[in-house]
């Protein structure tokens, strides 16, 4: 049996998870079958990522369990096992659950279907928590208790390798190359800064190869990057680019560029702008807007930097008294 909270997770990597778990002292459980896919086999990758829940679950009967959506079913199984075991042998206390919804629960067409679902499950849990303050709305609405938790500075792993090197003046645009990403734009942004190495992360196969077609010569394809790769980049450039077309995200590279102290570019939506008010340059997402944004950003840099490593204090000083209110929650 674990004393410790666990956090299951329906996907092989979740930034939010590992540092929410830490900040727990618990553990991450990364469920994901991706050996199954195209049509046919994906249709197998929930019921056996649910059977894997199931097992993993009554192997370590954790006293506290978080599970992330989107995908719904990775909260309709862990909430059903919460049910079905009831309270806890040693405590005697029931089972604490709390669903971490991501904003694409919410706000991605693929998920939205599921929202009277996912009202049912909150009824049953402990808490519901959100990582942006729009959808507290939501949960309000439903009468359920919800909690907004915004994610915390991770801890990023030693930085190893060179990438993010080449060129004289080097960017890096973060992100994984889904559809809510203005990848065009940022193609033609590019055209606009010759003189600037772009490096973009994320799975090329996502883009469109009629938007890919249009890559310019001074952009860098990474694929996706973790560990210390990750972390050498963020280092090895100048600056960061985080862009959305999702008006009420708040992107979780946005927290990695304040944990590199590294001088930002983000889309101008309003929580965005709210929650990263130092350090960053808000711009809108057409090609116009995003390079001059970066132009700025490569002038102004050792100021825009001084000021993101103040707000990193700022931040960890806001959210501490909100993460102790959970842990009370969740006692």
């Amino acid at each position: 049996m674990s004393q410790r909270p666990v956090y299951i997770v329906w996907y092989y990597h979740s930034r939010r998870a590992e540092t929410l778990a830490a900040e727990l002292n618990g553990k991450v459980k990364f469920i994901y079958e991706r050996q199954l896919k195209g049509f046919l086999l994906a249709a197998l990758r929930y019921p056996v990522q649910a059977w894997k829940t199931w097992r993993y679950l009554e192997r370590e009967r954790p006293e506290v369990v978080l599970v992330q959506s989107p995908p719904f079913f990775a909260p309709l199984v862990v909430v059903a096992w919460c049910i079905w075991r009831g309270k806890s042998p040693s405590s005697g206390q029931r089972i604490r659950c709390a669903i971490d919804c991501h904003p694409a629960t919410w706000y991605n067409p693929k998920w939205r279907w599921a929202l009277p679902l996912l009202y049912m499950l909150s009824r049953r849990v402990t808490v519901t928590l959100c990582t942006n303050e729009g959808a507290q709305d939501i949960i309000r609405k439903w009468g359920v208790r919800g909690f907004f938790l915004s994610d915390g500075l991770p801890t990023l792993s030693p930085s190893t390798g060179t990438i993010g090197s080449e060129g004289e003046t080097r960017v890096a645009v973060i992100g994984s190359l889904d559809s809510d990403e203005p990848i065009a734009e940022v193609f033609a942004a590019a055209r606009l800064l010759p003189q600037v190495t772009f490096y973009i992360t994320g799975n090329p196969k996502k883009v469109e190869a009629r938007v890919l077609g249009q890559k310019p010569e001074n952009v860098i394809m990474t694929g996706y990057l973790l560990g210390g790769d990750y972390t050498a980049l963020l280092n090895n450039v100048h600056g960061l680019v985080v862009l959305t077309n999702v008006t009420r995200a708040l992107n979780c590279a946005a927290y990695e560029a304040v944990a590199a102290g590294k001088p930002t570019i983000a889309s101008d939506w309003l929580e965005m702008r709210h929650s990263f008010s130092r350090g960053f340059i808000h711009v809108v997402n057409t090609p116009d807007g995003i390079a001059a944004g970066i132009q700025k950003l490569l002038d102004e840099r050792e100021t825009l930097s001084a000021e993101i490593v103040a707000m990193r204090t700022e931040l960890v000083t806001k959210r501490q008294p909100r993460l102790e209110e959970l842990v009370t929650l969740l006692k």
